[in-house]
């Protein structure tokens, strides 16, 4: 998560980092996501930040913060998308043909040895499936 800067208070009124050092005892929120925060006093390097208590929150609900750090949005979507693709079936190129033209069979590309076209080729898994059975 990065670092936010402004949150609301339990009335919710905006209140920046810096102003809230000043009020104590205030639960403070985030503006997006509406998680709870924790102030962090700064240094003269470093303002006042709030942060994210992680663990009082459902992680569907960071995801869906405008302060999650980017790269680990992306980094979530890579992961989902590789699921998502690692469950597809790979598919497998025919190099067997039947034209149903010239009732010829043939290897190779979809294009007929003998009338030189692929329009009537069907591969030789469905012709053996479909059209075998027919014969017998």
């Amino acid at each position: 998560m990065m670092k936010c800067y402004l949150a609301t208070d339990r009335e919710g009124h905006y209140v920046t980092a810096e102003a809230a050092m000043s009020a104590t005892d205030q639960i403070w929120s985030c503006a997006s996501c509406g998680c709870r925060l924790v102030l962090h006093g700064g240094i003269p390097a470093d303002p006042a930040w709030f942060e994210h208590d992680q663990r009082s929150v459902a992680e569907h609900v960071l995801m869906n913060c405008a302060h999650l750090d980017p790269q680990v949005k992306a980094d979530t979507r890579h992961n989902q998308l590789r699921r998502m693709v690692s469950g597809l079936d790979v598919p497998v190129r025919a190099l067997s043909w039947y034209c149903t033209w010239c009732d010829n069979h043939y290897q190779g590309g979809k294009l007929c040895t003998q009338c030189g076209t692929g329009i009537y080729s069907i591969e030789e898994a469905n012709w053996q499936a479909n059209y075998n059975r027919a014969v017998l």
